[in-house]
């Protein structure tokens, strides 16, 4: 049973990038390199980390500081250098992110070997309304946000949301495709598996237009079984066997003071 409980008071504010923790299968002493890269519309820094795999036992990634980082504009073919700064991040703050357009990242190390990713940051799609709503399993009721708006009707359109609850720090939550929803009316349900919403909860939502390179990652890290036999890496749209992933975005932070008025069923 599901219901639409009472309406959620919502706010646009500006976007920061944040970076996503990523929990990765790896042998030990690899020195594969693992690159996070979510670069979005509204940043007014950038911030890309690069880590080599160490050991498990020991510190798992160890800071890379001494690579190149060069962003392109490949419709104009404008380049942008990252500065290296502590603990393997690299920054700029001359970036100016366009939508529909595609760029590639370029990361050399050192020793040489060179890692090359590619995204194109789509256009926003705006949500026409945000609620709440409660299903009830078994004997328990779940609370979680729903954004409902209109798919546009060209294909490849794809969504990525992170959630904090109570100021606390935005996590990853879910992704989505537009299959079989090109031109319709779609909601999301924005459900952590992880905590259960609370009366008088406080919720923030990042809602990000992603590219289908990000999608892959995303929604392969969610399948992923921690207890498999064999337990495999997301789908990195990186070169040269590095792990993690490049996106570029354009997105909306949802800033809610929520209101939980039960309706009748």
């Amino acid at each position: 049973m599901k219901k639409i409980l009472g309406a959620v008071v919502v706010a646009l504010v500006t976007l920061w990038g944040c970076e996503d923790k990523i929990d990765l299968q790896v042998p030990e002493n690899t020195g594969q390199l693992v690159i996070t890269a979510d670069l979005m519309v509204s940043d007014q820094q950038h911030e890309i980390s690069i880590q080599k795999v160490v050991s498990i036992k020991d510190s798992l990634f160890s800071p890379i500081t001494d690579a190149e980082v060069i962003i392109t504009n490949m419709q104009n073919n404008r380049t942008y250098t990252f500065l290296a700064g502590k603990d393997g991040v690299y920054t700029n703050k001359s970036l100016r992110l366009q939508e529909k357009v595609t760029y590639q990242m370029k990361v050399r190390t050192a020793d040489g070997k060179e890692i090359v990713g590619t995204s194109k940051v789509p256009s926003y799609v705006d949500v026409d309304s945000i609620g709440l709503s409660e299903r009830v399993i078994f004997t328990d009721t779940i609370y979680y946000p729903t954004l409902v708006f209109i798919d546009p009707p060209e294909k490849g359109n794809y969504y990525k949301y992170k959630m904090s609850v109570n100021s606390g720090k935005l996590r990853f939550i879910d992704v989505f495709s537009d299959k079989f929803n090109n031109g319709l009316e779609v909601q999301h349900d924005i459900i952590d598996r992880d905590r259960d919403l609370k009366v008088g909860d406080r919720i923030r939502i990042l809602r990000q237009c992603i590219d289908v390179g990000a999608y892959n990652y995303w929604n392969s890290f969610q399948m992923i079984n921690p207890g498999a036999a064999s337990p495999s890496n997301p789908i990195s749209n990186l070169s040269n066997n590095a792990l993690g992933y490049f996106s570029v975005s354009i997105g909306k932070y949802y800033e809610s003071e929520v209101t939980f008025a039960r309706g009748k069923p």
